[in-house]
Order: C-alpha cells, then sequence, then structure tokens
C-alpha cells in the first residue's frame, strides 16, 4: 500500500508541477497581452482625439455655414442699425433701452459709458439713407463691416451726408444672437457742391 501512495503522491506531485508550468506560462501569457492591450488602448485614444479634432472641425464649418445663411443673425444687425442710428427728437432716449435685444451686456456699455444725454430743445432726426453689410462666419461667430450712409437734421436744416464704417461681431449669446463686439472704424462726411 504504501507503494499506491507513493505512485497517487508522485502523479498528484506531477501533476501539481505541471499545473504550475502550464499556470506560469498562462500568466507570461496574460502580461504579454495586457502589454499589447495597452499599446492598442494608447493608439485607439489617440485616434479617438483626432476624431474628435476632426468632428469639432466640421460642426465649426457647418456652424460656420448655417451662421452664415442665418437671416436672423443679419436681422439682429440690420435692426440694431436703424434702433441706434435712426431718431426722430422724440425717439432719441428711448433707442438706448430698445437696443438692449440686439447687444450683449459689453458693447451696451460700450455705447452708453458717458450716460445717455438729455434731449435738447431742438427739433432733430437722424436718417439711414442706405445700409450695406458685408458679413461672413467664422469660428462660429458672424463678422464683418457694415457701412451705413446718414443725414442729420437739426430744425429742418439738413446736413450733407455722413457715411460711417462699423466692424461687427454677432454670436448666440443666452440662446438668441446678439452683437459681441462693435467698432467704429471711420465716419467721412460728404462735401456739398455750391
Amino acid at each position: 500500500m504504501n507503494t499506491k501512495v507513493f505512485i497517487a503522491v508522485s502523479i498528484a506531485l506531477l501533476i501539481s508541477v505541471f499545473a504550475n508550468i502550464a499556470l506560469g506560462f498562462n500568466v507570461s501569457s496574460k502580461s504579454q497581452d495586457n502589454k499589447e492591450y495597452q499599446v492598442l488602448n494608447k493608439e485607439l485614444k489617440e485616434q479617438i482625439k483626432s476624431l474628435e479634432r476632426g468632428l469639432d472641425e466640421a460642426e465649426g464649418i457647418i456652424v460656420d455655414e448655417k451662421l452664415a445663411e442665418n437671416d436672423d443673425a443679419k436681422k439682429v444687425v440690420e435692426n440694431f442699425f436703424k434702433t441706434q442710428y435712426e431718431y426722430t427728437s422724440k425717439t432719441y432716449k428711448e433707442r438706448f433701452e430698445k437696443i438692449k435685444e440686439f447687444v450683449n451686456d459689453d458693447v451696451y456699455g460700450q455705447l452708453t459709458t458717458a450716460g445717455i444725454p438729455d434731449i435738447p430743445n431742438v427739433k432733430f432726426e437722424n436718417k439711414i439713407n442706405n445700409m450695406r453689410l458685408y458679413l461672413t462666419a467664422e469660428k462660429k461667430e458672424l463678422t464683418g463691416l457694415v457701412l451705413i450712409d446718414t443725414v442729420y437734421k437739426v430744425e429742418g436744416v439738413e446736413s450733407p451726408e455722413t457715411t460711417q464704417i462699423f466692424e461687427v461681431v454677432v454670436a448666440e449669446t443666452d440662446g438668441k444672437q446678439q452683437i459681441i463686439s462693435l467698432k467704429t472704424l471711420g465716419t467721412f462726411a460728404s462735401m456739398s457742391e455750391s
């Protein structure tokens, strides 16, 4: 019986040795697989970042194309200039309240920095004769130039036509299109011929 026990123990020992060797190869193989998966994972993360950048660029192009065709954004610019630069002595002060919907807080602050002046006791008006918009979309903003030709009247006396050039930037703020930047680039008065 001792021989049988010895053989059984020997067989068990032999099976254990083979199992440990197989397990060692398996662990070694899994370690190599793990390294390969880490390399593959890193490559996939880089591909995802590249795809995300490409998606952002494509989304920006689509947004820019939509914005360039967006009549609401163009209407904001037109309505702002009509409100701000077409007025009479009766509507002069109220226009500052009306322009709030077309501009962000920064632009509104820029336009009212000196305060809203009192209305003089004379009859006056400013009228836009012509407005031209040259707008394009870039980086999810509508940017460009606005040229307006205005005539100013005081007590019925008309001044020569004045051309003003503005640079505007329109973007979506608080869910609506607003002018987020406004710069006056120049004012040119035409000389009337006598």
